[in-house]
């Protein structure tokens, strides 16, 4: 799954190079939603080991690198579906695209 999850994130980075220099602005924002919809899905049927080692100095457990992954590719592209919505909506439209 961790595979898949980079895979998903170039194909979200191709979609936003596809729609930043074609205007299909609200076909990308669909597309990263699905893409985001799919790492969502895939956080919560990872059947691999999530915790890593617990550390007694802060008191916590630390996710494993390969769950890891899939959590900071959700974060990213959720934040990035946030921004195509702002975009489309027009309340932010400096930053996207030009």
């Amino acid at each position: 799954m961790t595979l898949i999850a980079i895979l998903i994130d170039g194909l979200a980075a191709a979609g936003y190079h596809v729609q930043a220099t074609s205007g299909l602005h609200m076909a990308g924002t669909i597309f990263q939603g699905v893409l985001t919809l799919a790492l969502l899905i895939m956080t919560f049927a990872y059947k691999g080991k999530r915790l890593g080692w617990f550390n007694f100095s802060t008191w916590a457990h630390n996710f494993t690198f390969r769950y890891a992954v899939i959590i900071l590719s959700l974060i990213v592209n959720a934040v990035l579906l946030f921004v195509y919505v702002l975009n489309v909506t027009g309340q932010n439209t400096e930053l996207l695209f030009h």
